[in-house]
């Protein structure tokens, strides 16, 4: 299980952006850190960084001593660069894909570069690696200005093949050993893509398409096969020649590839087979935070965070397999991000930490 887990234009990052709110560290019965598993003694966080700042950063929390380190920077004496969009620790290496300065890096996990990778098409332009998956000894990663997927093998650090698929492709995720990728179109707003491509592990060949609501962006895939994506539609938003379409969750069935909408959803985590749903889109007040039972499809909490705390801007989730400990992050544009903790019954474990950077993507977990 991928134990690692963004949007279109920085101009739509811009408008989604919500106002961040202070937690209260007073609030008694709250403990002053997250307890620590002891198979856990460290997150790495992935912050994208503000536009055209330079300032994306691979951050180590140490959840003993409540220390927080710029991992890439310590070991590389430089900065990680410009929209780190998704990181990956696979084998004995991390991979973050840092999309407009146009990089697949490849770490050690104490963060030094062990090679960077600048893809350009055959004009020269850059094809701006984003979101990964790995699978088989390869990494498999979008290159979203490049329409492809790129195949990484983990061995020798070569690119085997590109793979055309389709506009702007953001996240992946691998089921049925196939590998299925979410076609945004974003880079045209708004004239947003509609499918996701599956492409067949053992030819490395695109298989079908499979038509999905408007924008779709965010996957995750249960024991089973099936897989869960969030689209973005055109954040309920009408334009001309478009209707409004909401940020939809949607179910493609493993066997059939049958699509099936859920509700609503924007940012999606699973961990044991239990559906992590956030719903939030800026022109709606209604932030709603969901479980659904990946086995049976049915919904098992309207609402997991129980202890009544806000988030004003939540910005990614993501489950700690082992300990079921929830991590959702809340940024706001030109803030300094911060993570919310929630114990498995829905309670803030300790106050919130310092992400250490900006616009923070992701939230991973380093093991003994």
């Amino acid at each position: 299980m991928k134990r690692t887990n963004v949007l279109k234009t920085w101009a739509m990052i811009a408008a989604l952006a919500l106002p961040m709110v202070a937690c209260d560290e007073d609030e008694p019965g709250i403990d002053d850190k997250p307890t620590v598993d002891p198979s856990t003694y460290g997150l790495l966080i992935l912050n994208r960084g503000n536009y055209n700042a330079n300032n994306a950063s691979l951050n180590l929390y140490d959840m003993e001593s409540a220390q927080m380190t710029d991992l890439y920077k310590t070991a590389n004496g430089s900065a990680l660069g410009e929209s780190a969009q998704d990181m990956l620790v696979y084998g004995s290496k991390i991979y973050v894909g840092v999309t407009y300065s146009n990089r697949l890096a490849v770490l050690e996990k104490d963060g030094s570069l062990v090679k960077a990778i600048e893809p350009k098409d055959e004009t020269g332009s850059p094809m701006n690696p984003r979101y990964m998956a790995a699978a088989n000894g390869k990494v498999f990663a979008a290159y979203y200005s490049g329409h492809s997927v790129a195949v990484l093998d983990t061995a020798s650090l070569e690119i085997e093949k590109v793979i055309p698929v389709g506009r702007y492709p953001e996240q992946l995720v691998v089921a049925n050993n196939k590998l299925y990728v979410a076609n945004s179109g974003g880079g045209d707003y708004p004239n947003y893509g509609n499918t996701v491509s599956v492409i067949d592990l053992n030819t490395l060949a695109v298989e079908k398409e499979i038509e999905v609501v408007l924008n779709p962006v965010n996957m995750v895939a249960d024991s089973e096969g099936d897989v869960y994506l969030a689209s973005m539609g055109n954040y309920n938003q009408a334009s001309e020649g478009q209707e409004a379409i909401n940020n939809t969750l949607q179910r493609i069935d493993g066997q059939t590839g049958e699509v099936t909408v859920m509700g609503n959803g924007t940012k999606l985590a699973i961990a044991n087979d239990k559906l992590y749903v956030i719903y939030a889109n800026y022109y709606d007040t209604n932030i709603t935070y969901k479980i659904y039972d990946a086995k049976t499809e049915q919904v098992v909490s309207e609402n997991f965070i129980t202890d009544g705390t806000k988030i004003a801007s939540p910005n990614s989730i993501d489950v700690d397999p082992l300990t079921d400990l929830v991590y959702i992050t809340n940024s706001s544009y030109g803030e300094t991000a911060s993570i919310y903790v929630f114990t498995p019954d829905g309670k803030l474990n300790g106050t919130p930490i310092d992400c250490g950077g900006y616009d923070t993507q992701e939230v991973g977990f380093l093991t003994k």
